[in-house]
């Protein structure tokens, strides 16, 4: 479950110097001072009407929030972290209330704070405490409107907590995407589902039923039984970070592949790379999901895997390839498909490296796919492949330049190209949506491997060699 996860996230323009919001769109601003006055006044509305009870049984709850909290885990490529202090949310409010657990909450974030960011930025604590008030305050709503009521039976809790789980996950995820998106720029929806969408499960199924299962031994055995049931969630708290780890190693890994693709060659340094950043890009404004962009990323960095199987002369090579030498050059895809087949996550990326150099018209390789024949993934990687080559200098000429790589594209629309992928990723650069190198280092070892297709032979065409 997010908790604190702004702390990780610097605000844009923030510095010492220039105050915490020099730079910050009204936007950000306004958002973030909704958040922060909606947050100070349902705090003071209802704090002073807390029914406080035994200031024991409140200390125990709180030291066990703030364990929760100082153990926080990393999401894999973010600056946004997850505590399991939320099933102790859940939990305080079936049987405290509401009020008493947004209380509890607010000390936790501040203490938190304080121990593991001693100079933690005051605007940021303020807006966590915040969110985290109407989070509470939401999800206790939610849990009272569903028939909620401090029991014994956890039958009865199914329902009220499951409303209150969506309550509290929903409210406190978008409010940090759309704060983030404020700030650093982008849709909030895809940064929602970049950091939190594949937490969704684990929340709902795993930190919900928790919270119900430790209200329900309070309310049993007391804070004794809950001091022991903290072992479990601890041990929730290390699967997950297993898991999250996982996500990293994966991530990791495919680095570490594509730099056994550049080190063959200094040329290919930052063509996938590059490939990569396009075919994502292009890949959201086709509106595309998260898991296929995943897919398209992972296929980006690894769409040239299968080189590692061809002659070194033969990538290097200045000159014309002969036929045999075009034969052996046109079998990367396979190569490189069957490599990633081993690896069970990059099977979503297995049709983007075989297809890659297929064309719209049938003419590609291995299997001559033509139009919707060939994964939408691997159309998109196709264009961003050409591009990036046309954007590249060569041992034999230089960088074709932007407008001609754009004239060149344009050209192969229905013939090398999926015209709808032509058109999204022009209108990103005409748009200036994203940021390209001209005259880099040449890609794929200074060869693009499909045969002269728009321009004649021995032209500088968008396919090249």
């Amino acid at each position: 479950m997010p908790a604190h996860p702004l702390l990780e996230i610097p605000l844009a323009g923030d510095s010492q110097a220039a105050g915490p919001f020099a730079g910050t769109s009204r936007g950000f601003r306004f958002y973030y001072s909704l958040i922060v006055a909606a947050g100070v006044l349902l705090a003071a509305r209802v704090f002073p009407q807390a029914r406080v009870l035994p200031w024991g049984a409140l200390l125990w709850w709180l030291g066990f929030s703030v364990a929760s909290d100082l153990s926080p885990i990393h999401l894999p490529r973010s600056r946004a972290y997850i505590t399991v202090s939320s099933a102790l949310d859940y939990a305080a409010i079936a049987v405290f209330g509401p009020v008493l657990a947004a209380m509890i909450s607010t000390v936790s974030t501040l203490v938190t704070s304080l121990v593991t960011r001693r100079r933690a930025a005051p605007h940021k604590v303020l807006f966590n405490v915040c969110l985290f008030i109407i989070t509470i305050l939401g999800a206790g709503l939610a849990f009272r409107l569903a028939g909620g009521r401090p029991t014994t039976e956890i039958r009865e809790l199914v329902l009220p907590m499951a409303a209150c789980g969506v309550t509290y996950f929903l409210i406190n995820t978008f409010g940090v995407s759309l704060i983030v998106a404020l700030s650093q720029g982008g849709s909030p929806w895809r940064i929602w589902q970049r950091t939190y969408l594949w937490t969704t499960i684990t929340h709902l199924v795993g930190f919900v039923p928790l919270g119900a299962i430790i209200a329900v031994i309070y309310l049993h055995i007391g804070i004794p039984g809950v001091g022991l049931f903290l072992v479990t969630l601890m041990l929730a708290r290390y699967s997950f970070k297993l898991y999250t780890d996982m996500r990293e190693v994966h991530f990791n890994t495919v680095r570490a592949l594509t730099s056994a693709i550049d080190a063959s060659d200094p040329y290919t340094r930052g063509h996938s790379e590059r490939v990569t950043y396009y075919a994502v890009a292009i890949a959201r404004a086709m509106r595309l999901s998260e898991r296929r962009i995943q897919a398209i990323e992972y296929a980006g960095f690894l769409h040239d895997m299968g080189k590692i199987g061809i002659h070194h002369d033969i990538l290097t090579k200045p000159g014309a390839l002969t036929e045999d030498e075009w034969v052996s050059m046109r079998s990367h895809p396979e190569i490189g498909a069957r490599i990633v087949s081993d690896l069970d996550f990059l099977r979503g990326a297995r049709e983007v490296v075989l297809y890659h150099h297929e064309r719209y018209d049938g003419r590609g390789y291995p299997e001559g796919l033509a139009g919707e024949q060939i994964p939408l993934e691997a159309r998109i990687a196709k264009v961003a492949d050409a591009f990036d080559a046309m954007m590249s200098n060569r041992p034999y000429r230089a960088s074709l330049g932007l407008e001609r790589a754009i004239e060149e594209l344009e050209l192969g629309r229905g013939t090398e190209f999926d015209p709808t992928v032509v058109d999204a990723f022009v209108k990103l650069v005409r748009n200036k949506d994203i940021e390209f190198t001209e005259g880099s280092s040449p890609a794929d070892n200074g060869r693009l491997d499909d045969a002269p297709s728009v321009a004649p032979e021995g032209s500088d065409g968008a396919s090249g060699r």
